[in-house]
């Protein structure tokens, strides 16, 4: 905890992973949709945030984004097309750094002064996929 302007600010032990798309994934998304047209501004703001463990080392980050590229690749898919079935097959870690950028943060802070939620989503109103 640190205190700003008498303000509770909470550091979170969480490294955040910030992913955006490349052209590949712009590509995919044009062609799922192609009667609704994706302008490049649109692309460049589908920007995802994912909360990884606090990790020691850009190699050891690197080791946890690998070993949930999966799940992140599906969110990130999700974020367009819902239905699997559209998604590309193989949703590997060489594909995905093809298809995405992505920053490690080392350094989260918390600034609204409420517990985070960690429910999970339920699966008739907020998963984005089953």
């Amino acid at each position: 905890m640190d205190e700003s302007e008498g303000r509770e600010v909470w550091f979170l032990n969480r490294d955040l992973l910030v992913v955006r798309p490349k052209e590949p994934y712009i590509e995919w998304a044009r062609t799922v949709y192609d009667d609704e047209p994706i302008t490049d501004e649109e692309a460049r703001n589908w920007v995802d945030a994912f909360l990884l463990p606090e990790c020691d080392s850009e190699e050891e980050a690197l080791d946890r984004i690998a070993e949930n590229c999966d799940v992140i690749f599906e969110l990130m898919l999700a974020d367009w097309v819902v239905e699997p079935e559209a998604w590309p097959e193989d949703r590997g870690w060489e594909v995905f750094q093809c298809w995405f950028t992505f920053e490690r943060i080392e350094t989260t802070w918390d600034l609204v002064d409420a517990p985070l939620s960690s429910d999970p989503p339920q699966p008739e109103t907020d998963a984005p996929f089953n």
